[in-house]
């Protein structure tokens, strides 16, 4: 699961060339298809036009020119998408004058159960251009109107109605009715029903308290659109680029890592970090995919009240079966938390690493990844590292009462955002820490101030019985999204990757560098690949490969699947297509390519970490050493670090190590039996460390040899190699899962 890196899929890696970012649909802008404009879109383009007659007549612009102070980008924002400079220079004329006409044109597309709230709070609004007073709460109110109508603004500018996402306008609707129910407390009716208000210019309190509301309101909306993808944060710095507070703070770029020499004493893993190298091939959901998944995970994060009761849950589980993608999810997740500096620590967990399938490190990576986040946490926690040292080497649960819990609660308090923690693939962890990790979220992580915790898992026994049994837990299965939204997220995916711009990059001067599938084509891989992104991206990877018979033919081989036969079928394609042509079978030649066939896959897969070609040729000491073009043609199933002469191999997805090892459904020539390969590597591991290990290998001179490490001069590691280094580490772990007995 946290090894599946397909091309920004819902869960794809894929090589670099390919993995620039496309425009979504929700951000296409009108003019680009040729269509007519919607209504909407012409109302909108309307808005300049109207506003600056509006402002002439009110003195505050002259022809030609813009006056001191306004900003005529804050009444066009709507049709142009330009950001508004400070709203202190404007009238309550000028900016209750662009919000009605942002709100008007809102009131077209949003649901039929916000569009009576946001008729009236544009009757509403009329009273603000009326307002005589200039009280503190007064303009600090105008100042959050002004936020208000850039916020939607830059939701919906540039782009046509029939583009915005049912997400989006629902998300816009819950804003408008959550302004309106807090500016009803500030006027009164004066007449029946909403036909006119008066202004409570002289109640400062509930003026005071709408500008709080206010605040919590335009939070959630910016936190909710910023993870979903649907506001862009450049947009929102400009914004607030004039404000204080927690809208700063949401969008400011910070560096406040706490350095100190206490900290170091924290056994952090590295790569469990949702941006460290070991994960660079796990990249987020491809652009405009999983949206209304995102919507929903921004709004469970970006309040606690304001919506339903769900989102009060300060834990949410995704789960789903291998290859669904909920590592992808996971990553973006991070991604867009970590863009507001709302992101506190992240674990992906992982069974091809020793590291990051234990619970040994895990409160030490949180403790430290939480002092790099924030200055002022850094220091509560180096505090407690010098004041109980010990605390470093006790059990879980102590650990984290004394590294994080007690030294950054109250901190934790002051937030007016949330922190977030986002832990992937807990199934990799080894049980019983796997439980032990889950008690330790469920009892102290989830229970600290302003904190949400985001977990994916596949859907395990004993982890499902835990959380989907509490109460401080949301569930979602990722399995469960309707066909129809996932379809067309695969639809998006595959529309890209396999249009004929990106079949020629990947082509050019070949004869395939003009071919490109048909849309009847195209919608029968959707079918095939019956939900599972990595069935998509895997196939993808398959067509766009030098390997085989060439795109069309294997695009053909491809869709010859049934739906149901999944991953199964697909993978005993790629078999197929790695294997030699000019080879008989049976012959001696056959058997002596099978037997280096399955070396150089079965290691690779049971690796505890991945290690380059050379090195792993080393390690194991081959007759002739040659793994480089046996792992080549497996490129849709194994993800190289690099393209030079010496790459480093990992699994794209754990489905392709669980199809290989299953003598059930792997045809029995490719059959990988983990116990036999665990035992080689660990007499490889054996004879490697009797052959080189000597000692004073880094030849440390008499005079330095009892003295501590820390005060050792710089040690000679030549002799250290890398397959000696995996074998010292790693020996016992492969006889431990050899069947010794």
């Amino acid at each position: 699961m946290s090894g599946a890196t397909e091309p920004h899929g819902g869960n794809t890696a894929g090589d670099s060339e390919r993995d620039t970012p496309i425009p979504s649909r929700a951000a296409k802008p009108v003019t680009a298809s040729g269509s007519r404009p919607s209504r909407t879109h012409r109302f909108l383009a309307k808005a300049e036009k109207k506003i600056d007659k509006f402002k002439l007549k009110l003195g505050l612009k002259e022809q030609g020119t813009e006056s001191r102070g306004t900003s005529e980008a804050s009444t066009t924002a709507a049709s142009t998408g330009e950001s508004t400079t400070a709203p202190t220079g404007k009238t309550w004329a000028v900016v209750a004058g662009a919000l009605k006409m942002t709100l008007s044109g809102a009131v077209l597309f949003i649901p039929d159960p916000f569009k009576g709230p946001a008729q009236a709070l544009l009757k509403i609004i009329n009273v603000f251009e009326q307002t005589k007073s200039n009280n503190e709460e007064m303009e600090d109110l105008k100042a959050r109107c002004d936020l208000l109508n850039e916020s939607m603004a830059n939701a919906i500018k540039g782009k046509d109605e029939s583009l915005l996402s049912a997400e989006l306008k629902e998300s816009i609707g819950r804003l408008v009715k959550g302004i309106h129910d807090t500016f009803r407390a500030t006027v009164v009716e004066y007449s029946t029903g909403i036909a006119a208000y008066l202004m409570v210019e002289d109640n400062s309190e509930a003026v005071k308290e709408a500008n709080q509301k206010m605040d919590q309101i335009l939070q959630c909306f910016w936190i909710k659109n910023l993870v979903a993808g649907a506001l862009v944060l450049s947009d929102i710095r400009k914004t607030v680029k004039d404000q204080e507070g927690w809208m700063v703070k949401l969008c400011a770029t910070t560096d406040n890592h706490f350095k100190s020499a206490s900290l170091r004493q924290l056994k952090h893993v590295p790569g469990a970090a949702y941006d460290s190298q070991e994960l660079a091939k796990v990249n987020p959901c491809f652009q405009g995919t999983r949206v209304r998944l995102l919507a929903g995970i921004g709004r469970w994060m970006s309040n606690t009240a304001l919506e339903e009761q769900g989102a009060s849950k300060p834990i949410y589980v995704l789960d789903g079966i291998a290859g669904i993608g909920i590592s992808t999810v996971a990553k973006t997740v991070a991604q867009h938390a970590a863009a507001i500096n709302s992101l506190g620590a992240t674990f992906f967990f992982s069974r091809d690493h020793a590291d990051r399938q234990q619970a040994a490190d895990f409160v030490h990576t949180i403790a430290y990844q939480l002092a790099c986040c924030d200055a002022s946490y850094g220091k509560a926690i180096a505090t407690a590292i010098d004041g109980h040292p010990e605390s470093l080497h006790k059990i879980m649960a102590q650990q984290f009462s004394v590294l994080v819990a007690k030294p950054l609660s109250d901190m934790l308090k002051q937030r007016a955002t949330p922190l977030v923690f986002v832990f992937d693939a807990l199934d990799e962890c080894a049980q019983p820490d796997a439980s032990d990790i889950l008690s330790l979220i469920i009892t102290s992580i989830s229970k600290l101030p302003n904190v949400k915790v985001f977990l994916t898992t596949r859907p395990d026994l004993m982890l499902r019985i835990k959380y989907q049994s509490n109460a401080l837990a949301n569930c979602f299965h990722l399995q469960e999204i309707e066909a129809v939204i996932v379809d067309s997220d695969i639809r998006l995916y595959l529309n890209y990757y396999l249009s004929l711009s990106s079949i020629q990059k990947v082509f050019e001067g070949t004869e395939w560098d003009s071919w490109a599938p048909t849309k009847h084509q195209q919608e029968q891989l959707v079918r095939v690949s019956d939900k599972l992104f990595i069935f998509a991206s895997t196939a993808v990877k398959l067509i766009l490969s030098y390997q085989g018979r060439g795109p069309e033919k294997t695009l053909t081989s491809i869709l010859s699947l049934e739906p149901k036969q999944g991953m199964v079928k697909l993978y005993q394609k790629v078999l197929e297509i790695a294997t030699p042509t000019d080879i008989l079978r049976p012959s001696k030649d056959w058997d002596l390519w099978l037997a280096d066939f399955k070396t150089a896959i079965g290691t690779t897969i049971i690796l505890q970490h991945p290690v380059s070609v050379k090195a792993l040729e080393r390690l194991l000491q081959l007759e002739s050493p040659d793994l480089g073009p046996m792992l080549r043609n497996m490129h849709s199933v194994l993800a190289p670090f690099d393209d030079g002469p010496n790459p480093t191999y990992k699994i794209h997805h754990k489905s392709f190590p669980d199809f290989v090892t299953n003598a059930a459904v792997c045809p029995e020539d490719f059959w990988i039996e983990e116990s036999k390969y665990h035992l080689q590597l660990a007499k490889c591991c054996l004879k490697t460390m009797d052959q080189q290990l000597c000692f004073n290998i880094c030849q440390v001179s008499v005079a330095d040899q009892y003295k501590a490490l820390a005060d050792l001069p710089e040690l000679n590691k030549e002799r250290l190699t890398e397959e000696l280094q995996y074998a010292v580490c790693n020996w016992a772990a492969h006889f431990a899962k050899s069947n010794p007995e």
